[in-house]
């Protein structure tokens, strides 16, 4: 049964305009798929910024392209622009509706964009979501990605990484380089090979767990307010502070490099 996108009101199957409000009844918005193939050369950036709610994907692809995949609802209510200069691929999409204003989708759920992107396997990503998870998988390169609201992950990539959301859980599985990564509200789960450079692993409310792979050369710090701090197998030059919620120090091999992970309230868990 059909109702009014105005007033609730229930609609008649053939109705012209809503009984209770006099508003023009027109036909549902269905979801409308979008497909863009462009050509790139060498190592392309591929820049992303989504303020409608919705998904971020990214994925290895084919060499010399980068294909654009859009899944939207609402797409009328969508300020939408994908463009390309030189070897940089932008797609920008922002709702038109101030989210003030979104009792008019009580029964449609209100504008939509699911973003899905196919790169080569080495491309700079700079990626922004302002309502939903963002995912990368397969990629080598300088890689971004930022959520105010949605869980970020990356899987099987390698590079210089800066990842942050504000409530979401972080997860990055089988990623090696140098990392950051922050999460005002949320857990941080990382398995790979951190470099020799500066890795920092931030949470304010969540645990921390690395498991590193291979043979790190890292000097560790570790501390928790709230919240224990574990490391196994035993950091060489280890010191633990009692006194001060949870706090480690130590190294892995020669401690060329730097680990330095925290959290106000939660647990850090440091494995290999």
């Amino acid at each position: 049964m059909p109702y009014c996108r105005k007033c609730g009101a229930e609609l008649a199957e053939d109705a012209r305009f809503c009984s209770a409000c006099g508003t023009p009844v027109t036909a549902p918005a269905k979801p409308v798929e979008a497909h863009k193939t462009l050509k790139v050369s060498g190592k392309p950036k591929i820049i992303v910024t989504n303020t409608a709610p919705g998904s971020v994907e990214v994925k290895k692809g084919s060499e010399g392209e980068v294909t654009i995949d859009l899944d939207l609802r609402e797409p009328e209510d969508l300020d939408l622009n994908i463009s390309q200069d030189n070897n940089t691929v932008t797609v920008t999409c922002h709702s038109k509706v101030h989210p003030l204003h979104w009792s008019k989708y009580v029964f449609s759920r209100g504008p939509k964009a699911d973003v899905f992107i196919a790169v080569p396997g080495e491309a700079d990503l700079n990626l922004e979501n302002r309502v939903g998870h963002v995912t990368i998988t397969g990629i080598k390169g300088d890689l971004r990605a930022e959520s105010d609201a949605g869980t970020v992950k990356m899987h099987d990539c390698a590079g210089m990484v800066a990842i942050a959301t504000k409530a979401g859980r972080i997860s990055l599985e089988n990623v090696n380089g140098t990392v950051s990564a922050r999460s005002s509200a949320g857990s941080i789960e990382f398995s790979g090979a951190l470099s020799k450079g500066e890795n920092r692993f931030k949470t304010s409310v969540g645990r921390i767990d690395i498991m590193l792979r291979g043979e790190p050369d890292l000097t560790v710090e570790a501390s928790a307010k709230v919240g224990k701090v574990t490391c196994s197998p035993e950091l060489a030059d280890a010191h633990y502070d009692q006194f001060i919620g949870g706090r480690c120090t130590g190294r892995f091999g020669a401690g060329t490099g730097r680990l330095i992970a925290e959290t106000e309230t939660g647990s850090i868990t440091i494995r290999r």
